[in-house]
């Protein structure tokens, strides 16, 4: 399975959004246009499905309705938040839309609004029905989150259940009590937690596949295992070469941002699961040498080749936009507007259409389009007074 199509309204700094999916998309734009909000769009889905999630847990996540709904919202679409999602299962066509309001009273609690279901153009669900009518309160939940009402579409909700989300930061992995992170959470803060809970076989078998790559991207790296101190809290030791007997010892504490970024990477690519689902990137290019990110989309592939993913990511880099093997269509290009942000695929955009017939650099042709015309204010800040 996998998307094929998003279709949103009032979700962040989007108004609306229509843009068609592949395999791959890599979404670019400027500073603030809502890289990482449209990848929080396929996250809430996958918190809404996931186990010990649901509506009302995701919305609290991102701080309630009002956070997540669009400031445009007030005119559009009579205020709700949309999101409506086509998928494709080998012959078999999906599309899940659900349309959440505030409820009334001064209450203020997410409420369906809409939840419709179809197979191959079959209606399979629509709410709310006669039931929810009854009993108003059942509104506050989703049937993708209940067993017992999803058995028709439970494809759907394991699917999107499946959504992982990589945006691992270095200081947090050192320092995980800088935060307070519930379980899984995508920051790192028990990020070595994670690995350390995974059967020791298994995990042997994941080291020995990342330690290859990494012997081949850093510098005098030779070996990567977990231990765990006397207060039960597990650590990363990886071994350097260098001119002692035994290799140098270092644990997560001395690795470097970029070592660690990788490190978390390779870990996210190996577990992912091996029957599909949706990967989400932020920057996979942070800390990362040109060279390492040169070849992370022919990485990716190979990846997506053996378990079927789905990646969508955001990324600054041109080293990824310029790979042979990145097409135009695969590139959503987001620009911000007086009307909310626009989304819009770099093949469909009229613009740059002879850019792309001739050839140039992707990247060249992207940065003409989100670049900031004018940046001699940022210039100035440098000037001492007159």
């Amino acid at each position: 399975m996998r998307i094929t199509r998003v279709d949103a309204s009032n979700w962040r700094n989007f108004k609306s959004l229509e843009f068609d999916v592949e395999s791959r998309l890599f979404i670019v734009g400027p500073n603030a246009s809502g890289k990482s909000n449209l990848l929080d769009l396929f996250r809430f889905l996958g918190d809404i499905a996931g186990a010990g999630g649901g509506l009302a847990s995701a919305m609290e996540r991102r701080g309630g309705l009002s956070k997540v709904r669009s400031l445009f919202a007030r005119t559009h679409q009579g205020g709700r938040l949309i999101l409506d999602v086509s998928l494709s299962d080998g012959e078999d066509q999906w599309r899940y839309r659900l349309a959440i309001r505030g409820e009334k009273g001064g209450l203020n609690r997410p409420i369906v609004d809409e939840e419709l279901v179809t197979k191959n153009g079959q209606q399979v669900l629509r709410r709310p029905d006669r039931q929810d009518e009854q009993d108003p309160v059942r509104l506050t939940q989703t049937h993708l989150e209940q067993i017992g009402s999803n058995q028709k579409f439970r494809v759907l909700a394991d699917y999107f259940a499946k959504v992982q989300y990589f945006h691992l930061v270095p200081q947090i992995i050192r320092d995980p009590s800088r935060i307070s992170a519930s379980a899984g959470d995508p920051f790192g803060a028990d990020f070595i937690a994670q690995m350390n809970a995974v059967p020791t076989n298994t995990r042997a078998a994941w080291f020995r596949r990342m330690e290859t790559a990494l012997q081949s991207a850093v510098p005098e790296f030779q070996s990567l295992r977990l231990e765990v101190d006397t207060a039960g809290r597990p650590h990363l030791i990886a071994g350097y070469n260098n001119w002692r007997d035994k290799p140098a010892r270092q644990s997560e504490a001395d690795f470097s941002d970029g070592t660690l970024r990788l490190i978390g990477l390779l870990w996210t690519l190996v577990s992912a699961p091996a029957n599909g689902g949706v990967l989400l990137l932020e920057e996979p290019e942070l800390s990362l040498n040109s060279s390492i990110v040169k070849t992370l989309p022919t990485v990716l592939a190979t990846v997506q080749r053996d378990r079927g993913l789905q990646v969508v990511l955001s990324t600054h880099a041109p080293e990824i936009l310029d790979d042979e093997g990145v097409r135009p269509s695969e590139i959503l290009v987001l620009r911000v507007t007086g009307d909310g942000t626009s989304a819009h695929v770099l093949s469909s955009i009229p613009e740059v259409s002879d850019e792309l017939a001739a050839d140039l650099p992707t990247s060249d042709i992207v940065d003409g389009l989100i670049a900031p015309q004018d940046l001699a204010g940022l210039i100035a800040v440098g000037r001492g007074r007159k």
